[in-house]
Order: structure tokens, then sequence, then C-alpha cells
């Protein structure tokens, strides 16, 4: 078996530039992900966290490398074309992927274009709205929702395409307390079931991980599972990581009670 069918998402010496700003956010990258994982991105922001989201949904073609997502060889057009409708991605600022004139019509245009049933699309319209409770506002324009209501409505548009690799560009930071925990709560849903890249700043939503990863000067470094990680201060002080709160009171009981830390 080649690695490629091994891995739905495998990347090998994985680099991009952007020529017009002569600038290259990825170099030699490499990424092996098995069916079902969840995998953490960390990375200061320009470090290329959006740039290889896109590169894994087919939106942009990689400079050099390997890259195979579900079988498809994302260097070539054909395979870029063929992945689009099995990776889905919730990008950071929602307007970038608002198309329809009201928000049911928003979140049954992706099922329609991939030629679902009409009973099946109006069980998915009606069970996302309720989900992320968005009923009240089903007959109105996407425009008019706030910031959190709107990247809601962007996750739900997603998820009712039921994709096999979802990919979540910091899908959290225009959300209140309330709109978080709802969306944390579809991912905890999805673990195990659907492949996840989570992208975040935020390493405390890491925790959900099966393995967190940082992309640093344009490589992808795997730290392993995440509570592990967070509990090494050497290495969170390597990759200039602040470690959930939860594991610096750790740090400090240990050193209060005189006991040797994993470093």
């Amino acid at each position: 078996m080649q690695e490629t069918e091994k891995f739905c998402i495998y990347a090998k010496n994985l680099s991009f530039v952007f020529h017009a700003e002569n600038t290259q956010p990825l170099k030699d990258l490499s990424l092996e992900v098995q069916s079902g994982e969840t995998i953490a991105l960390l990375g200061a922001n320009g470090s290329g966290k959006s740039t290889l989201a896109k590169l894994l949904t087919g939106l942009l073609e990689p400079t050099s490398g390997e890259l195979n997502v579900l079988g498809c060889d994302l260097c070539t057009p054909e395979g870029r074309h063929e992945v689009r409708g099995e990776v889905g991605i919730v990008f950071q600022y929602p307007d970038e992927q608002m198309v329809a004139t009201t928000v049911e019509r928003e979140i049954a245009f992706g099922p329609e274009n991939l030629r679902i049933e009409s009973s099946e699309i109006r069980r998915r319209v009606d069970h996302y709205l309720a989900h992320f409770h968005l009923d009240r506002y089903k007959n109105q324009s996407p425009v008019n929702l706030s910031g959190g209501e709107k990247q809601r409505l962007a996750l739900a548009s997603v998820l009712a395409m039921e994709p096999k690799i979802l990919i979540m560009d910091e899908v959290t930071a225009l959300l209140d307390p309330r709109g978080r925990e709802l969306v944390m709560a579809s991912i905890k849903e999805l673990k195990g079931k659907t492949t996840m890249l989570l992208i975040t700043q935020k390493p405390e939503e890491a925790m959900i991980a099966d393995r967190l990863t940082v992309l640093r000067e344009g490589a992808l470094h795997d730290l392993g599972n995440p509570a592990d990680a967070f509990q090494n201060q050497a290495l969170m002080q390597k990759y200039n990581i602040q470690p959930p709160l939860v594991f610096n009171l750790l740090h400090a009981a240990s050193r209060a009670a005189n006991l040797p830390e994993n470093n």
C-alpha cells in the first residue's frame, strides 16, 4: 500500500509561494492524518495556517511537493476539483462564504449543489437551524446577523453538506461564550466520525484534539497528545505557547508542593 493510501490527508515536502508578494508561507511541510483524527493547529498570525487550509480544500495549487487528500492528487486540477465536495471549510470571517439571500437558503445551498434529495435537505436544514439556535432568523438575510450568528450559520452550512473532512479556521474568534459553547459541542459530537483540522489561537480549544501541531517558519511540528504537550514547560517555551490556565495552576501547585514537574 502506498503512503498516500494509508492516510486521508498526506503531504510531503509541500511548499507554497505567493509569487506576487515574493513570500513562502509553507516550506517542505509534511503531514499525515488518519481517517477520524482531530488535529489542532496552532501558530502565530501570518504563519501560513489559512494557506494550508486552502491547499487542503483545493482552493490553492501547491507550488511543489506532494499533497493527497481522500485519494485525490491536489497537485492536479482534476484532483482539486474532485475533492471540493468532500472537504468543508469554515473561515474565520464568515462573510467570505455567504452566498444566499436567507439563512434557510444558505444552509440548503451546499446540499442542493451536491444534488441531495429534497426531503433530506429539508431535514438537514431544520436540524441545523435548531441546533445553532437560528430558527427565528431563517427568513432573514445573512447580512443582518451579528458576527457570532454569521459564524454559527457558516458552520451550519458546511455541516449540512456532511463533508468527510472538516477544516475550521479560528471559527470561535467572533463568538460570545454561548456561541462558542455551541460550536465546541458540535465539534465534540463529530470527533471520531469526521476527520477534523481545528485551526485556533486558543490552546484550551486544542484539548479536544487527538494531536497538537504547530506551524512555525513554514514547517509543521507535531507535539503529540495535547494534554502531555501542555504539561511540558520546556516544549511550551520552545514554541512560545501559553498553555491553558489549568496547566499553569498544576505547575504552580507542583512548585508549592516541591514536586518534580514534567520537563
